[in-house]
């Protein structure tokens, strides 16, 4: 991973707030989502929102994201940021679908915090292994294995996050991957 631009830490009572449309185009954020990011009032609207992906982050991550909140459900992970200077940052974030009277998915909000660094330490690695995985095979294959790593331990995502965080009640990724990827 690279490491080569520095990162900054966002204070724990922080929270970065986000919210895009169902083709992931920012329409609103918080001041603190600007402030981190360095965006200047309104000039991320209707931007796509990765523009804060940072290029270390697998794919892989972000595809499983996507697969769950267009099912409707909401989901949770730990991501790596890049801001607009450069920098990055680690945050746990929280993806919630929202809906119309109709019970169409509209939108979607994330919640953000700053990661532990104890976390980071433990999910850097894994998503280092990811990335190197889907650029020599692909991104399936980046699936099967982190598919693989979590049965090792015997744990889903979520159970692996609540395990390394000690917070319950979290809704992640690889929860659903058997469910929603690999049944085809």
């Amino acid at each position: 991973m690279s490491r080569t631009n520095p990162e900054i830490k966002c204070a724990y009572q922080e929270v970065i707030i986000s919210r895009t449309d169902i083709e992931g185009n920012i329409i609103y954020c918080n001041s603190t989502f600007s402030k981190i990011n360095g965006f200047k009032g309104a000039s991320v609207i209707n931007q796509p929102h990765n523009i804060v992906r940072h290029p270390d982050m697998p794919k892989t991550i972000f595809r499983i994201i996507w697969k769950i909140i267009l099912d409707g459900l909401p989901i949770q992970a730990i991501i790596k940021n890049k801001t607009n200077d450069n920098k990055y940052y680690w945050s746990m974030i929280e993806w919630k679908p929202q809906r119309d009277n109709q019970n169409n998915i509209v939108s979607f909000v994330a919640e953000g915090r700053q990661a532990p660094e104890q976390i980071i330490k433990i999910i850097e690695p894994l998503y280092q292994m990811l990335s190197e995985i889907e650029k020599e095979h692909g991104m399936d294959s980046a699936l099967r294995y982190l598919h693989s790593y979590l049965d090792e331990k015997g744990m889903t995502y979520s159970q692996y996050l609540n395990h390394l965080t000690k917070h319950r009640g979290m809704r992640c990724l690889c929860e659903f991957i058997r469910h929603s990827i690999f049944q085809r």
